[in-house]
């Protein structure tokens, strides 16, 4: 056995349970193959000659009467084995403070991989043929009595020689003594339903749904499906809001030079962060009449070029005595700006990643700071392509339905744009992510989106495409498609309708006035 692994002592023979006879404990302990795959503080994976052994850490003796994972796992794992729904259950033991349950090997990848890199390259008939698999292995789990609600993506393995898929890692999950209720299989799928929509196309999910409502007809509820997804939601705005600031700091480096905070990605180059310095210096360096994007009282935007590769730079300048005051009692806009970028792309919201920002601490300063990201193509032919999809008809009512959807999931995930004008968003009809959201200077993250705050996106959205006259019924057209996703609205949405008209009208006449 490898010295530097910290495998806790191998329990005596009496004190396992053991199913497998080729199952032998003391050779396994002893051996030199034995590795490490995964470790978290009270939880240690290890792997050897087609076994996964589990140690959990049990804290108390007396807790450990009422609270040990590993015979739970061992318990749902029997059950789950005489359906071929989880890796084979091998052995269950306990010594002093820990308790093991070990499980054979399963060949194949985990969905999560699967989904990555085999998914887009099958043919029409072979995804039907693994979502049919894929529904009736949640049926069947459902069958047995076990909720799981640790279901990600990488707790479910494929297996390709038997066709069927396996779960593993179900020391979360709970055990009924019989199938689950309407209620519970539900909110089982809350859980399941949130890793799939970052995977898979809508359509996908929709088939998926479709075969599992032959098994659940409660499935075949608008109603329902409406409710499943409301909760998943809710629980990922909770998951995002709890976790997620800890994991964007993880990704950052942080360095101080007396008040000067700079920030900067991991895999962002060190000459970025130079440039960025010397830009704050020396601003009007950097300045040409080729460069300049946006030149206002608050920002400056520029397009730099540096060793070959564009990059966009935002900086903030302080636009009066009492704002600079401001700034000494409240986040900066240059680090709000980069912990929101952050915090979208967190939330799987396509925004350009922040490379690097400076922050230099004084507000009276004609630029306190800046930010660096990478260049994407978003000024006049953006929005010069986004005028000609509109103006096609087929083209033009798809790119509103996808509109109304991108913002819609913006909302459901918590994000308030505040400034949700059509040309702040990058149009590529022919990349993967074919909308684009940037200049988040008013964003704001919520724990909900309140009705209030969604109307004021919407309303911003369809001002800024009505101005241009080129399609008749966008702010019709965009509200139909956006109450078709939010459930809530369709009672009022000829209220709702009336009262949007009316603000987009005001928004209208306000802009033509100033112009």
């Amino acid at each position: 056995m490898n010295r530097h692994l910290p495998l806790p002592p191998c329990p005596s023979e009496k004190n396992w349970e053991i199913c497998d006879s080729a199952f032998y404990p003391e050779s396994l302990w002893g051996s030199e193959n034995m590795c490490l795959v995964k470790e978290a503080a009270k939880r240690k994976v290890f792997c050897c000659k087609g076994y996964y052994i589990k140690a959990f850490r049990l804290e108390h003796s007396a807790i450990s009467l009422f609270r040990n994972p590993a015979k739970k796992e061992w318990k749902i794992a029997t059950r789950l084995h005489i359906g071929s729904l989880t890796a084979p259950p091998v052995a269950y033991g306990k010594s002093g403070g820990w308790s093991y349950f070990a499980a054979s090997e399963i060949e194949g990848p985990d969905l999560e991989s699967f989904l990555c890199d085999e998914w887009p390259g099958l043919t029409r008939t072979q995804k039907k043929r693994v979502i049919n698999l894929f529904s009736q292995f949640i049926a069947d789990i459902s069958e047995f009595g076990v909720f799981q609600p640790d279901f990600h993506l990488n707790n479910v393995i494929f297996d390709r020689r038997k066709e069927r898929f396996v779960l593993i890692d179900l020391h979360r999950a709970k055990l009924f003594d019989r199938p689950l209720n309407t209620r519970e299989r539900m909110d089982q799928l809350s859980y399941i339903m949130p890793p799939l929509w970052d995977m898979v196309r809508k359509r996908e999910i929709l088939e998926f749904t479709s075969l599992l409502s032959h098994k659940w007809p409660e499935l075949k509820s608008r109603k329902q499906r409406h409710g499943i997804q409301e909760r998943a939601f809710k629980r990922m705005r909770r998951h995002w809001d709890k976790r997620g600031t800890r994991r964007i700091l993880k990704k950052i480096v942080k360095t101080r030079q007396g008040k000067t905070v700079i920030l900067r990605s991991e895999q962002c180059p060190k000459h970025l962060s130079d440039l960025l310095i010397s830009f704050v210096k020396h601003p009007e360096k950097f300045q040409s009449p080729e460069n300049i994007l946006k030149n206002s009282r608050h920002t400056l935007c520029l397009k730099i070029n540096t060793k070959s590769t564009k990059y966009f730079l935002k900086a903030y300048r302080s636009s009066g005595n009492l704002k600079s005051i401001s700034y000494l009692f409240k986040t900066p806009r240059v680090l709000r700006a980069w912990h929101t970028s952050r915090n979208l792309l967190l939330r799987h919201i396509s925004t350009p990643l922040p490379l690097v920002a400076i922050h230099t601490g004084d507000p009276w300063k004609s630029i306190y700071g800046a930010m660096l990201s990478p260049w994407i193509e978003a000024g006049d032919a953006n929005t010069i392509l986004i005028k000609q999809t509109l103006k096609q008809r087929k083209q033009g009512d798809r790119l509103i339905k996808n509109l109304a959807y991108f913002l819609w999931q913006m909302h459901e995930k918590g994000v308030f744009h505040g400034d949700c004008k059509i040309t702040n968003f990058c149009f590529n009809p022919a990349g993967k992510n074919s909308l684009t959201v940037f200049d988040l200077d008013s964003t704001r993250i919520r724990k909900a989106v309140k009705d209030r705050d969604r109307i004021s996106d919407i309303t911003d959205m369809c001002a800024s495409m009505e101005i241009w006259r080129i399609k008749e019924h966008i702010t019709y057209d965009f509200l139909i498609h956006y109450i078709r996703l939010h459930m809530p609205w369709e009672k009022e949405s000829t209220i709702l309708l009336k009262n949007l008209r009316k603000r987009v009208e005001t928004r209208l006449k306000r802009k033509r006035n100033v112009c």
